[in-house]
């Protein structure tokens, strides 16, 4: 089960800045996510949703990929990377991965004119190591939800709006 995690700030590229910063977390497997979006609301308040990951692209790569293992399974990878290709675009394009993006859209409206905030849809995280990087960012914002119990709640909530230390 996937759990949703949102941080929200202030300024329009801190939440890009603090998706990056997550990276290392995410290339050392100790952040899984489902899905990652990032809200943003320009300076006359017109919400858009950016999405990191190009959903319709990492489906079609994926069905080549199977469509070519399988195909070559019955001698035909040709074939098969061609089918699994078009059924993952097909699949890609019609597929809204993850957070309902309604939701999204009323997150990204109740952020101040020139804010963002982080959207993530986590299926696994190493809590430490998730609360010491965002320790380390040198941004803070507003954490609206988190996939922790109370206690570690309370302690990333205050980890995300104070002050970051020197």
């Amino acid at each position: 089960m996937s759990d949703l995690f949102i941080i929200a700030f202030d300024d329009k590229d801190a939440a890009f800045a603090m998706h990056n910063h997550l990276g290392a977390l995410r290339a050392e497997q100790r952040l899984e996510t489902q899905d990652t979006t990032i809200v943003t609301r320009d300076g006359e308040g017109t919400p858009t949703m950016h999405r990191p990951l190009n959903v319709p692209l990492a489906q079609t790569l994926g069905g080549t990929i199977w469509g070519l293992v399988l195909g070559a399974a019955f001698v035909a990878p040709v074939a098969g990377a061609a089918v699994g290709a078009a059924t993952g675009a097909l699949l890609g394009r019609n597929r809204d991965p993850g957070v309902d993006s309604g939701f999204l859209e009323r997150i990204a409206e109740s952020l101040p004119p020139g804010g963002s905030a982080l959207c993530l849809l986590v299926r696994d995280l190493d809590h430490d190591a998730v609360m010491q990087t965002i320790a380390d960012f040198p941004k803070r914002g507003t954490l609206i939800q988190s996939p922790m119990d109370d206690a570690e709640e309370a302690r990333l909530r205050a980890l995300v709006n104070s002050e970051p230390t020197e």
